[in-house]
């Protein structure tokens, strides 16, 4: 494996990341622009339970990132009343963060079980060469971008990834957050 291999496999993941972050701010921007939230009383409502909404992003995280954590972000700086949007990415990125630790459990010590074995089949198989062939890089690239990073927590417990060193990688994930969040409240002020 060559340096430049794993270069351009992390540079080609955060482009991909970077793409994903920019359509979901324009779309935010066209949103916010063209429909005016505070009339879907039923999402304002939802926004203003935030015991709910970090119960369903929790379960989202553990079910290997179902709905995007930047949605919740969103959430935070446009449905709600009163809430400290710093206090809230922290908060998604603290729940995040024990999600994957979580994750990473369950697959070093549940990794026999035939519940796991359905997961890697239906869903991290096509992860495995790549987790072979980058190792940590995978686990830093997915804690970075919209790779299922729950998934690949999962993945890297099961291969029995030394703890230590899984838990100083996926300490990127508080950068991913900062860096969305960063963009998500630049591009409410539009």
């Amino acid at each position: 494996m060559t340096e430049e291999s794993k270069r351009h496999f992390l540079l080609r993941n955060i482009g991909r990341g970077l793409i994903w972050l920019a359509i979901l701010i324009t779309a935010f921007i066209i949103v916010k622009r063209n429909f005016e939230l505070d009339s879907f009383e039923l999402l304002r409502n939802l926004g203003d339970s935030p015991v709910l909404v970090f119960s369903i992003y929790i379960i989202s995280e553990i079910m290997v990132g179902i709905i995007p954590p930047e949605m919740f972000m969103i959430w935070s700086i446009e449905l709600t009343t009163g809430r400290n949007y710093v206090l809230d990415v922290t908060l998604l990125a603290i729940l995040s963060y024990g999600a994957g630790v979580l994750m990473y459990a369950f697959g070093r010590y549940f990794n026999q079980t035939v519940f796991y074995r359905y997961i890697r089949k239906r869903y991290l198989r096509k992860y495995e060469p790549i987790f072979y062939r980058f190792g940590g890089l995978l686990l830093a690239v997915a804690a970075l971008t919209p790779v299922p990073y729950s998934g690949i927590c999962m993945l890297t417990g099961a291969v029995n990834f030394p703890a230590r060193s899984f838990l100083l990688i996926t300490l990127f994930r508080f950068v991913r957050f900062a860096v969305y969040g960063y963009f998500i409240y630049e591009a409410s002020l539009f």
